[in-house]
């Protein structure tokens, strides 16, 4: 199936604007199959992968005279899993200083890698972007509302890479997300990530995993794997840089009653989550399944958030009695708030202490069956 991506407009409009464009996102989001998209408007055009040695080569310790050679005379070059090659922000600063009515676009798996080699060499000349899983509102634009609907259980238990929703059989869908959750989704955190502790870092995950949507202490989880907690903070960054996970921090205004330390960690694709922990069971055998749905639904607000381009800080919310709202949007230092609260089946309401410390805030109550009336296209 190849699906239209939210993302293709913007990332095709850009094109031009800035000498380098850089598409980040985890494997198998995706990244390839929107570059050939964008790669087929172009009548003149070089594709060279950074995975592929050869490829590697041709841009490695090369003169700006050699590399104006290669990429002369065509609209556009993409150099795909750009982090592969040994001085990529050089190469692509001296394609771009040197060759006129050239547009670069690079890729990469781990933003920790090529940010690092791209930072100081493309100051001002690049714009970067982000691809996630599929989004519920690409979903529904491929298949359709009621087919989304009928397949809803599944993308809680398997998630959203495409390859994982094309499957066509629940095993074969067992297969894939399992083999994705092992060392290959991980493959550039153990080449780059500077892990010395392998064993160490896949126990951090599984805790993870199992802790989705509850706050975490890094001491506790340093006691547990039994590393410093300078260790998890170091793991826990490096799995945000390659999309795998993010956090949520605490929404305060009044820093005497309200919780500010704490984080909350969810996985952009609860695929990945339940293949870790071992458990790609139905939904209606999962204790874990609010979990599940509240991971779910913020990952799509996240998914959202991005491809909008908005500048928003997200949140959660939780006062010291312990009353909560899971997902809380700001805009404009807390001037407009959108605020949201997972429930698996029944509905509910603000709490009357959020509602009393944010009285002007949006408040909705997401369940099974009015989330995909929430990301419905158009």
């Amino acid at each position: 199936m190849n699906y239209t991506r939210t993302l293709f407009a913007q990332l095709y409009e850009n094109i031009g604007k800035k000498a380098v464009l850089i598409l980040y996102g985890a494997r198998q989001v995706g990244k390839t199959t929107l570059i050939k998209s964008i790669l087929s408007k172009f009548s003149s055009t070089l594709y060279l992968q950074g995975d592929d040695p050869k490829d590697a080569l041709l841009l490695e310790n090369k003169s700006a005279q050699e590399l104006s050679e290669l990429v002369n005379g065509y609209e556009l070059v993409v150099i795909d899993e750009a982090q592969r090659v040994k001085n990529i922000g050089i190469t692509l600063k001296l394609i771009a200083d040197n060759v006129s009515g050239v547009h670069l676009i690079a890729t990469g798996s781990s933003s920790f890698e090529l940010a690092n080699k791209l930072n100081e060499p493309l100051t001002g000349r690049n714009r970067k972007f982000y691809l996630y899983p599929l989004s519920l509102s690409e979903l529904i634009t491929a298949y359709g509302l009621s087919h989304v609907r009928r397949e809803f259980d599944s993308y809680l238990s398997f998630g959203l890479y495409p390859e994982i929703v094309s499957a066509t059989s629940r095993e074969e869908k067992i297969t894939l997300i399992r083999e994705l959750a092992g060392d290959y989704l991980f493959k550039d955190l153990f080449l780059f990530g500077d892990i010395r502790n392998s064993f160490a870092f896949e126990k951090l995950v599984k805790l993870l995993a199992l802790r989705v949507g509850s706050e975490i202490s890094y001491s506790e989880l340093a006691k547990e794997v039994g590393v410093t907690r300078n260790t998890i903070f170091n793991y826990v960054n490096l799995l945000e840089q390659a999309f795998i996970i993010f956090r949520l921090t605490p929404l305060y205004s009044n820093k005497t009653k309200e919780i500010n330390k704490s984080h909350k960690i969810y996985f952009y694709d609860v695929g990945i989550r339940n293949a870790l922990i071992g458990n790609t069971d139905p939904l209606d055998l999962r204790p874990d399944k609010g979990a599940i749905f509240e991971n779910f639904f913020i990952a799509e607000k996240m998914k959202e958030r991005a491809y909008a381009m908005r500048l928003s800080d997200v949140h959660f919310w939780r006062n010291r009695s312990g009353a909560e709202v899971d997902f809380v949007e700001s805009i404009n230092a807390n001037q407009q708030i959108s605020a949201y609260e997972c429930k698996w089946k029944d509905g509910g309401s603000a709490p009357l202490s959020f509602r009393n410390a944010y009285p002007k805030a949006a408040f909705s109550c997401v369940t099974v069956e009015n989330i995909l009336s929430l990301f419905a296209a158009g």
